[in-house]
């Protein structure tokens, strides 16, 4: 199983009323014995939860692939919580996630049907049209990464907008731009920046622009950007603000080899 950017993770399921013990389990282990600290035969109450497999209730636990090399046994915040996001009456965790959409009538976001939901934007986007042009349609949507024409958290509305009507304007209301994550750029007519991850650990130079990294990529981070430092890659963070995705390249590169362009809010023009 793989996460939407390309972590590996392994997913396990067994019946409801088994266990294996301490000599006995999956990870072939002697879990009697205390483990070491970058152990892979562990896994996170996160990456742990009881699903319906078969029509039976089975245990779930998604955990990070160790042999993956993009995350190495990293887990993303995503990620590391595939298993504890899945719907389950068991556990209580489908109260977290939405089974209908939600409509802003009367000041506040009301559940409705998908019949009602559908007829709405069918309703608006045939007004744009008629009243304009296609291209005065803009979706605004919340995003992280892409997948296939659509975005990981609304892939389906990525689906109808840009794969089947062609739509070729959005705003993306958590991040500004659209960046080489986001593979359906193809549908704007815009290629992906096409690197390998392989490439920040070769590169003598890392510019980060108005991301912070550490905390919103932590795998690429920690797996691909740190080795690089430490291979003599020197740090460029363009950014207004002091992140701890500068803190920590001062730590790993040396504060020597690292540059903070902290320009003023609107001067990026300028420096590009």
């Amino acid at each position: 199983h793989f996460c939407i950017v390309g972590c590996g993770y392994k997913a396990y399921t067994w019946p409801i009323n088994k266990q294996g013990t301490a000599s006995n389990n999956k990870f072939g282990a002697d879990l009697s014995q205390q483990q070491d600290m970058e152990t892979p035969n562990w896994y996170a109450p996160s990456m742990y939860n009881v699903v319906r497999q078969d029509g039976k209730d089975v245990h779930l636990v998604v955990m990070p692939d160790h042999e993956c090399v993009v995350n190495s046994g990293l887990g993303s915040i995503r990620g590391a919580r595939m298993a504890e996001n899945r719907p389950s009456k068991v556990t209580g965790t489908q109260q977290q996630r939405l089974s209908d959409p939600l409509i802003w009538r009367s000041g506040t976001m009301q559940p409705t049907s998908w019949d009602d939901a559908l007829d709405l934007v069918a309703r608006v986007t045939a007004r744009i049209i008629t009243q304009g042009s296609e291209d005065d349609l803009v979706v605004s949507m919340f995003d992280h990464s892409g997948s296939a024409g659509g975005y990981e958290n609304t892939w389906a509305t990525g689906k109808l907008y840009f794969e089947s009507m062609k739509v070729k304007n959005c705003r993306i209301h958590n991040r500004p731009a659209y960046n080489s994550e986001v593979h359906s750029t193809r549908d704007m007519g815009v290629d992906e920046l096409n690197y390998a991850y392989k490439d920040y650990e070769m590169t003598d130079t890392i510019m980060v622009v108005g991301a912070n990294p550490l905390e919103t990529q932590t795998n690429l981070f920690l797996n691909h950007m740190v080795p690089g430092m430490r291979n003599g890659a020197r740090f460029i963070m363009v950014d207004p603000r002091r992140s701890v995705t500068l803190n920590a390249a001062e730590q790993v590169a040396g504060a020597e080899n690292v540059l903070h362009l902290a320009i003023k809010p609107g001067t990026d023009l300028a420096l590009f």
